[in-house]
């Protein structure tokens, strides 16, 4: 007061008693307002999101955790952005005051930035996330069964269920995995940000369900779970019942409403980068030997000379093999890894009418040639496994391509579908709508079919016995 009466007398103005008296009750009454928290205010939280703080507030003390105003506030206004980036803001008012009320959990999908930075392990999980897992599985379980028929064909972008095309709105439909028999599909979704994985229900469609996002950098993938869980890894695959990401030396499933099992690669293998089978219904990965093509030009030599000896029946090049998830029982296969690449020669000139000498030659792995047709040496064309009624079974050709194998993988059983000393040069498995599985193979200039793989187990002698396909005239074909 003494401050302000002499800046007034400075001035010629007079500083009274009243005046004095009214600039502190001014200041003092400043002084009781309390400062504004960040966020959106309690008062204009809908009801849901008043439901969500409450329930996290329980789930924080429920670990010794505090759950301050100045965080509840955050978490809602962190809600209602992630939402307007979809829907706009009044879209996503509506959807709070719309949506079911479900578990807030501490470093789940909403609550990530108040638990960041205590993700634990090679899957970890910012805070408990059990209760997050068991919803998912509970919302899974509460969708129509799988019908009676299941036929799914693939598109361009998405791919249709008994003819009914499936899209979604949010971004092209890149991949995704069924499972027939158990009625299991999750997709995968490339947008702007990134991909999404969605688990959708083969009884309606219309039904779908956010597992995880991922995003796609220099070293690889990072992939965070609605429940929280984050992984990292080389690649990504789409399972029937969540996905897969993998590393060399190791992968780790997510599977929807059970969390991640971490999956230990054997010794001398590493996870193929590409996998055709279905792991998620058949608990089958499928690895490759370490340097298997070899390392230097010695190694790069003795291991096409094996190859080619692989191919003339004298001894066995098993590049590649089966893993069950579950016993980590292996089963290898007589595939080299050589046939993987594609070799393209430049600056040739005509040295005959029937050779060309070329100065150089580039050497790449491809699924397609440069003409655009398969590449049908590549591990990714010759090895397919998929559920059954009776079981996962692996359909493999092996033995220089020139031997068409059915396997049973749980028991082991081994039988021959199709053989020809020449080579198969085409095939394919068909899977009906009832889990079924047929095939068919190209010897010289006709097609050869199996209508039913599981008959041809029961029925066929072990691939082992010295009975085995000789017998079958299918077999003898030159």
């Amino acid at each position: 007061m003494q401050s302000a009466r002499a800046l007034y007398l400075q001035q010629g103005l007079s500083y009274t008693d009243e005046q004095a008296a009214l600039a502190v009750q001014q200041m003092r009454d400043k002084q009781k307002v309390e400062p504004v928290l960040p966020g959106v205010p309690e008062a204009q939280w809908t009801p849901f999101e008043r439901e969500f703080v409450q329930q996290a507030r329980e789930q924080y003390a429920a670990q010794g955790l505090g759950f301050t105003q100045a965080q509840a506030q955050l978490a809602v206004k962190s809600m209602r952005d992630r939402l307007a980036n979809v829907t706009g803001f009044a879209g996503a008012l509506q959807a709070m005051a719309a949506m079911p009320k479900q578990p807030a959990v501490p470093g789940g999908a909403l609550g990530g930035e108040l638990a960041a930075g205590r993700g634990v392990g090679a899957a970890g999980v910012a805070g408990g996330s059990s209760n997050t897992e068991a919803k998912i599985a509970e919302t899974i379980a509460g969708w129509p069964g799988k019908p009676e028929r299941l036929a799914l064909t693939e598109r361009k972008d998405g791919f249709d269920i008994n003819g009914v095309p499936v899209l979604d709105p949010g971004g092209r439909i890149s991949a995704y995995a069924a499972d027939p028999v158990g009625g299991g599909i999750t997709y995968l979704l490339e947008t702007s940000q990134g991909v999404s994985i969605k688990s959708l229900s083969a009884g309606d469609p219309a039904r779908t369900l956010l597992l995880a996002t991922g995003r796609r950098s220099g070293s690889g993938w990072d992939v965070v779970t609605a429940s929280g869980l984050s992984l990292s890894g080389q690649t990504l695959s789409v399972l029937s019942d969540g996905f897969l990401v993998g590393r060399e030396s190791a992968a780790f499933r997510y599977q929807a409403g059970k969390g991640v099992t971490n999956i230990a690669i054997p010794a001398g293998y590493f996870l193929a980068p590409l996998q055709r089978g279905n792991v998620g219904a058949t608990g089958f990965v499928l690895l490759e030997k370490e340097a298997a093509t070899g390392t230097d030009s010695f190694s790069r030599l003795t291991s096409s000379l094996t190859t080619i000896g692989s191919i003339l029946g004298a001894n066995r090049k098993e590049d590649f093999a089966l893993l069950d998830i579950q016993t980590r029982k292996l089963h290898p296969l007589n595939i080299p890894a050589n046939g993987k690449m594609v070799h393209v020669h430049s600056q040739c000139r005509k040295k005959s009418w029937a050779v060309n000498e070329c100065a150089q030659m580039q050497s790449f792995e491809a699924l397609y040639d440069r003409y655009g047709m398969k590449n049908s040496t590549h591990y990714y064309w010759l090895i397919h496994w998929l559920n059954t009624p009776e079981g996962p079974v692996a359909v493999t050709l092996e033995d220089g391509q020139g031997v068409l194998y059915v396997t049973q993988l749980t028991s082991g059983r081994r039988v021959v579908a199709l053989k020809r000393s020449l080579g198969i040069s085409d095939w394919d498995v068909l899977q009906r709508a009832d889990g079924s599985v047929g095939l068919k193979g190209k010897l010289a200039f006709t097609w050869e079919e199996v209508p039913d793989v599981a008959v041809l187990l029961r029925s066929g002698s072990n691939a082992g016995d010295a009975a085995a396909a000789p017998s079958d005239p299918r077999s003898a074909t030159p």
